[in-house]
């Protein structure tokens, strides 16, 4: 009995001393501070679009209830609190007061081994990593604790456009079209209205511009807006341009497509440029580009005609001909597409010299003309009576005589004219004869030379 009694008392003894020592952690001994923890509710945001940014702040004490806890967050210069904040949550009864730069939280108890929660939305307004970092958390029990840090990355939109078209523009031509489409190529929605701006290059005239329906566009100016977000990696409905192409447009011409707009802040990507081949509608080159005839003589050259249709049947004509020569196609005209081979033919007419008659037993052909000049003096002089008018024929036919005589040279013999000097014909020498294509409508032409040398 007496070693039951001594066992109890020990137990008491020692029960007690446990008790003492438990009051003691809990009165006297240190408690561990808060801790907190924040994050945001993804890791980007658009520009000017808000994200919900929450706070954790919880007693690792397994015995003490913390009173006191208190914090403060000022908020780094691309962020603000947002308008509503959405706050949810609390920390009672600690009060929680957001302003637009900061949030602070003031006198909250959290229980042993337990923790509070709450969120509010905070507006990105800068574009780039926001790193957000609180005050140390303090309490009246745990003293002063640790901080919290977040980041976010605010993004924006990244507009791109393309402009393209599918193969070579004819000249000239209508209808042809360049095709427009617009991407975003960012990391977050478009925010404001997109404009597309085109400028055609010099040949081009363009003659409508659509886009399915949330397209706005006008011809003048050339554009296109629409309002309606585009989210990331997606692409507006493409825009169609038609345009005329000239026939004198350039062999290259150049489209240059701009997008604008929609929030984005690079704007180093939002020109797009397109070259373009351009063809001629009728293309015409000469097999043969020099040709040598002799007078009288003709010659041929195959044309090689290329048309690509829509203008009506192709004639020919030629220009720079030497006097006495003609030009003729074969076939005189085309009308099928593709290539055709076209004959042309240059026809000379031979040269023939001029001679005055021959006067009987060798007399100067000029003699004879002088005589029968003599001859109508006389009868003039035979009938006419008034003084006046025999010195005016007298006159006229000593100026007769002497350029007559002028022509004689001197000479009795007969007189054999010089090969040419009055010969008709086709005369020797070298022209550029330019042979051109034209279309019936007058919108396409093309021109080959041949030089032809006559001898």
């Amino acid at each position: 009995m007496l070693t039951i009694d001594r066992k109890f008392s020990f137990f008491c003894r020692v029960s007690a001393a446990t008790l003492l020592l438990l009051l003691c952690a809990t009165r006297g001994v240190a408690q561990s501070p808060p801790t907190i923890v924040k994050s945001f509710s993804a890791a980007t945001v658009g520009l000017n679009e808000s994200t919900t940014l929450t706070f954790t702040i919880a007693n690792p004490n397994p015995a003490v209830d913390l009173t006191g806890v208190s914090f403060n967050d000022n908020l780094p210069t691309g962020l603000i609190i947002a308008n509503p904040d959405s706050m949810t949550g609390s920390c009672d009864p600690g009060v929680i007061t957001p302003s637009v730069t900061n949030i602070n939280m003031v006198g909250a108890t959290i229980l042993a081994n337990d923790s509070c929660t709450f969120s509010i939305d905070v507006l990105a307004q800068t574009v780039g990593t926001q790193v957000n970092t609180t005050d140390p958390v303090t309490s009246n029990e745990g003293g002063t604790g640790g901080t919290a840090t977040a980041s976010v990355q605010v993004v924006t939109p990244d507009l791109t456009i393309t402009s393209t078209h599918t193969g070579n523009f004819l000249r000239p031509q209508t209808g042809a079209t360049y095709t427009l489409t617009v991407t975003n190529s960012g990391a977050s929605t478009t925010t404001a209205l997109v404009t597309v701006t085109d400028t055609l290059p010099a040949g081009l005239t363009a003659t409508s511009m659509d886009g399915g329906p949330n397209w706005f566009c006008t011809l003048s100016p050339l554009q296109c807006t629409r309002g309606d977000n585009l989210d990331p990696t997606l692409s507006y409905d493409p825009i169609t341009l038609t345009v005329n192409v000239a026939s004198n447009a350039g062999a290259t011409v150049t489209n240059t497509a701009t997008v604008s707009g929609g929030g984005e802040a690079d704007t180093s990507n939002d020109t797009a440029t397109d070259p373009t081949q351009t063809t001629a509608v009728v293309q015409m080159a000469a097999q043969t580009t020099s040709m040598t005839l002799a007078a009288g003589a003709s010659g041929t050259s195959v044309l090689n005609l290329n048309y690509a249709g829509g203008l009506g049947a192709i004639t020919f004509a030629c220009s720079g001909l030497p006097a006495a020569a003609t030009c003729s196609f074969n076939p005189a005209s085309v009308t099928a597409t593709g290539a055709t081979p076209v004959t042309l033919t240059i026809a000379t007419t031979a040269r023939s010299a001029a001679f005055l008659p021959p006067s009987p037993e060798g007399i100067p052909p000029q003699l004879t003309i002088l005589i029968g000049a003599m001859g109508l003096v006389v009868m003039a002089f035979a009938f006419t009576r008034k003084r006046s008018m025999r010195m005016r024929l007298a006159t006229a036919f000593i100026g007769a005589f002497l350029l007559i005589c002028a022509g004689c040279g001197g000479s009795s013999s007969s007189t054999t004219t010089t090969p040419g000097s009055n010969a008709t014909g086709t005369p020797a020498g070298t022209s550029a004869v330019v042979v051109t294509a034209s279309s019936a409508s007058g919108d396409a032409t093309a021109t080959s030379t041949v030089n032809l040398t006559v001898q």
